[in-house]
């Protein structure tokens, strides 16, 4: 019996925005389910007094993008806010993502996006 390639892998996500970044891991996802585990994480680089925020997107069966609540880091330039969660999705989690951002108030200054892949 063969395993997949990435069976021993985690699947991430990161990506960089104007004044800070962000991850997404997620240890055990190895492809298509209703139920995920992932940690999370925001770093602000940017003493600018605008908080940065992520959130989890995942992708269905049908295509259809699920864009999960903003999680920001209020602690200021050079901290981090980390954290795990469960996303449940009965029309399946075919894809991880995330968005990082950047806010002004509600307003979004800058942000970034990128799907995972297996490492």
């Amino acid at each position: 019996m063969t395993t997949p390639a990435h069976a021993d892998a985690s699947y991430k996500a990161f990506c960089n925005t104007t004044g800070g970044h962000g991850g997404v891991t997620a240890p055990s996802y190895t492809g298509a389910t209703d139920s995920v585990y992932v940690q999370m994480g925001v770093y602000d680089g940017s003493a600018d007094g605008h908080p940065m925020r992520i959130r989890l997107v995942t992708e269905d069966v049908n295509g259809k993008n699920t864009y999960w609540p903003w999680h920001t880091n209020t602690k200021g330039s050079g901290k981090s806010l980390e954290f795990a969660t469960t996303a449940t999705n009965k029309s399946g989690i075919f894809a991880i993502g995330i968005q990082v951002a950047r806010f002004d108030g509600n307003k979004k200054l800058n942000s970034c996006s990128k799907w995972g892949s297996y490492y």
